[in-house]
């Protein structure tokens, strides 16, 4: 179980504990099902074939299996679920929940990246994580029926961005109140949030220019939101090797 300095998380708990029953209740395998008829390889695995009985019957199966899957067929595999689930979240009010755990341990991830929050105005990773999960929900419910090829990816990078954002606006928030407003401070943000920002509007203004948007996409994973290609490989099914070429195009696009 991830942990703050201290103890386990408890919003994190609570979503495990109540998984444990929700994610193999009749209610959710029949919403599962109903998800299942909208794609052949979730048929697949859900109901399986007159070959082979089904991998992953309940919702708690199926998440397990995203969870534990290796090499690029299995990461390829559970990212074209999260594909679909969000594609498919209105479908029924269960599915956002699915997604959700499904996100976990990216989740986790992005918690640990912005360091549960520390020097926001979160009172400790408990309260942090309960507004990255609030955070969470209200993206899904925006996103819903989108079809994105790239949706974990782009779900917890929009994630992790409006978190940075609040802990930004709540660290500079603080430091006006600690050294006062003066001219200087008050007119220009700190160096580093103002590199990001102007990589960010460079990117955007390159991809308007005809820069492809998956070079765009990995230049600004990279290098705004902080992700290492390792990580993008994990969470988007795509070999290194290939990723590091369009991030190689994409800087010398950059630096042209």
């Amino acid at each position: 179980m991830p942990t703050t300095s201290s103890h386990p998380v408890l919003p994190l708990q609570q979503l495990h504990t109540d998984w444990r029953s929700l994610g193999r209740s009749p209610a959710a395998v029949g919403v599962l099902h109903l998800l299942a008829a909208r794609d052949p390889a979730l048929s697949a695995l859900v109901l399986g074939s007159p070959a082979l009985p089904p991998a992953c019957p309940t919702p708690a199966d199926l998440v397990a299996h995203m969870h534990d899957s290796t090499g690029r067929h299995g990461r390829e595999q559970a990212a074209a679920v999260v594909r679909l689930m969000l594609r498919e979240a209105a479908l029924h009010p269960l599915i956002p929940r699915f997604l959700t755990q499904a996100l976990l341990p990216g989740l986790v991830t992005v918690a640990g990246k912005l360091q549960w929050g520390r020097g926001g105005d979160w009172s400790g990773g408990d309260e942090f994580f309960a507004e990255l999960l609030s955070t969470t929900w209200m993206v899904i419910g925006e996103w819903a029926g989108q079809d994105r090829p790239y949706a974990v990816l782009d779900l917890l990078s929009a994630i992790r961005c409006r978190l940075r954002r609040l802990l930004f606006n709540a660290k500079d928030l603080h430091h006006r109140e600690v050294h006062g407003h003066g001219d200087e401070l008050a007119s220009r943000p700190g160096a580093s949030e103002s590199d990001l920002e102007s990589l960010a509007r460079l990117l955007v203004d390159l991809h308007g220019e005809g820069m492809r948007a998956e070079e765009v996409q990995i230049l600004y994973a990279q290098h705004v939101l902080g992700y290492s290609i390792a990580e993008l490989a994990a969470v988007t099914g795509r070999n290194r090797r290939a990723l590091y070429a369009r991030r190689d195009r994409g800087q010398r696009r950059l630096c042209a």
